[in-house]
């Protein structure tokens, strides 16, 4: 208690001796560090800003004259000036997220904590997808900010020796030295962070101009990336005093990453109690080109219905227009007597498979479908004879309650809408129309129906492909069945799910609702190679960062340059392998290691 009253003295009171000091300083750093994570894993969208988990907020910079523990959010002209400042523990300014960190690390002193981030993370730095691939070579939009040691070397990861990647730093600034004054309302970091010559070369905390300091020209622009230097113990005397606390992108990640987990199991149980079962899964292959379309598959990638999508679909289609004046075209080449009669065209049915039926899902309630079906041998009763009859349509539904139909143990889920008017909702997209074609060796005819303004009558499209759905729409995201921000930066791509036989759309035929009995048909989970449970219905596993001997973009494994799996290439130890039924449902969580990243969570059932 001695140690936490101490902690909250305030600025006015007795200083502390340099040791006290040293002890409260790493205190607060690690705080202030673990905070800026929670803050980052925590993060979901706002009303005003579309932000992901694993973003990171702005520092509290003097340009508004004063350091008020807020992050200064800047809307135009981002630079790296505005990536150091003061450590903001009140949270942002409107428009970005004002979510409060819950923390005030500036404790006895008046010096404060500092806080550095990289563009690649930082709330509207507009930088790109956050996921496990900012980690690799090219999958960052920015340099990463780096560190050097006490000899002036990059300090670099031990696995792959690669220099770390860093997503943020928390500096304390020691005692004023040399020529730094804090006298005055809000100084600059100039007046708190150190520079220290190391080999002939000056490298500076304080410069934040995005060049790293180890190079002898001006690094001119675009930004090659901020350096810090990590020197707890210079000497007195050398000018330099500042201790840090960073956060690689390898720990975020990781952080974010137990995030994702747990929106995949609430997702997946809310699905199985609406639905009696989870969802079928997409084989797994290289979630880079991957369609995400659910093909029966109990083990593999979550299917999902990415925002604006185009999908193919099988689909059945019927239309009544009653109306007999909506807008038509003819035409014919060789025999006007092919052209089909308008009551041909304003009602019907058609059935198409999934090569020739697509949709999209643009809201929850409102679908844009089309289709086509070649019928080889349509009887015209008016000609006596058989022709070859092309039907296509393209038709906009807006359904305020569509039905679902559940998966089944030989087909995915399903929705239908409907619509019926006097007139029709014609809208303003021009999707609205059947096109019929007849021909035959003599030549072709068609007549295309576009509804207008009075048209009446009745459409109705079936069977529609329904995956895991997220439309971006932020007055209905309760209807997002995932989070928008898990597409958006592709989180789909590092997420593998295994269900066991009974768990899967028409697995529990005893009707139990376990994978125990009769004959166990469970998932089994082993903990540093010993097995510790066999009882599992259901489980998610995240592939963390990639390790240095996996190539994810050719599915390499090994770091030899060739084509293996893409299983290997993102998960490792008994997460990677398929080879036999009895390997492919046993998964494994070990120790963090450089030889294993990945991440699992247990969806069904909790442990008691």
């Amino acid at each position: 208690m001695a140690a936490l009253a101490l902690g909250l003295d305030t600025p006015t009171r007795r200083q502390p001796d340099k040791l006290t000091a040293r002890v409260l300083d790493t205190k607060n750093l690690f705080e202030a560090a673990a905070a800026l994570e929670a803050w980052a894993v925590t993060l979901s969208n706002g009303a005003r800003a579309r932000v992901a988990p694993g973003l990171l907020p702005f520092p509290d910079r003097n340009r508004d004259g004063n350091y008020d523990g807020r992050g200064d959010c800047v809307t135009f002209g981002l630079s790296d000036a505005h990536l150091l400042g003061r450590f903001p523990w009140k949270g942002g300014v409107s428009p970005c997220p004002e979510l409060e960190l819950n923390l005030d690390p500036r404790g006895q002193r008046d010096d404060g904590l500092w806080y550095a981030v990289s563009r690649n993370l930082l709330v509207r730095g507009r930088a790109g997808s956050v996921n496990p691939d900012l980690a690799e070579p090219s999958g960052a939009a920015y340099p990463w900010i780096r560190l050097r040691d006490a000899g002036g070397e990059l300090i670099r990861a031990a696995d792959s020796g690669e220099p770390i990647a860093v997503a943020a730093l928390v500096i304390a600034p020691g005692e004023a030295l040399g020529e730094q004054d804090r006298s005055g309302m809000a100084p600059g970091p100039a007046a708190y962070l150190d520079s220290i010559e190391i080999g002939g070369i000056r490298f500076d905390n304080a410069d934040a101009d995005g060049c790293p300091d180890a190079i002898a020209a001006p690094c001119g622009s675009p930004s090659l990336g901020e350096e810090f230097v990590d020197y707890p113990d210079a000497p007195v005397g050398s000018g330099f005093n500042d201790r840090m606390v960073f956060i690689s992108v390898g720990d975020l990640m990781r952080a974010v990453e137990k995030r994702v987990l747990g929106e995949v199991a609430i997702a997946l149980n809310r699905y199985r109690d609406e639905h009696g079962s989870y969802p079928w899964l997409a084989r797994f292959d290289n979630p880079r080109t991957s369609s995400f379309a659910s093909d029966l598959a109990r083990r593999g990638l979550l299917a999902v219905h990415l925002p604006g999508e185009t999908f193919d679909t099988r689909l059945g289609g019927l239309w009544r227009f009653v109306d007999a004046t909506p807008t038509t075209a003819t035409g014919f080449s060789g025999d006007v007597s092919l052209v089909p009669a308008v009551t041909d065209v304003a009602r019907g049915t058609i059935d198409v498979d999934g090569s020739t039926g697509w949709c999209v899902w643009s809201d929850w309630t409102v679908a844009e479908c089309g289709g086509s079906r070649v019928i080889a041998d349509h009887y015209r009763s008016d000609l006596g004879v058989s022709v070859e009859r092309t039907v296509e349509f393209a038709f906009r539904i807006e359904d305020e309650s569509p039905q679902v139909t559940a998966p089944t143990a030989g087909d995915v889920r399903r929705r239908a809408l409907s619509v019926e008017g006097s007139p029709l909702p014609s809208g303003s997209l021009p999707t609205w129309n059947v096109r019929v074609t007849d021909r035959n060796d003599t030549g072709s005819g068609y007549r295309e129906l576009s509804i207008d303004a009075d048209t009446a009558g009745v459409i109705e499209l079936s069977d529609i492909r329904y995956e895991l759905s997220i439309v971006y729409d932020d007055a209905d995201d309760w209807r997002d069945e995932l989070p928008e921000w898990f597409v958006e930066n592709d989180w789909h791509h590092f997420v593998y799910v295994a269900l066991s036989e009974d768990a899967a759309p028409g697995g529990d035929a005893d009707g139990d609702g376990d994978c125990t009995t009769p004959v166990s048909t469970c998932l089994t989970l082993t903990v540093e190679g010993v097995t510790a449970r066999s009882d599992i219905q259901a489980l998610v596993v995240t592939a963390g960062v990639s390790r240095w001997e996996q190539d994810r973009a050719i599915g390499d494994c090994d770091g030899d340059g060739v084509h293996d799996a893409f299983l290997c290439a993102y998960f490792e130890g008994a997460n990677s392998d398929q080879s036999t039924p009895a390997a492919a449902d046993t998964y494994a969580r070990d120790v963090h290691s450089a030889e294993f990243n990945d991440q699992v969570r247990v969806v069904s059932p909790l442990p008691p």
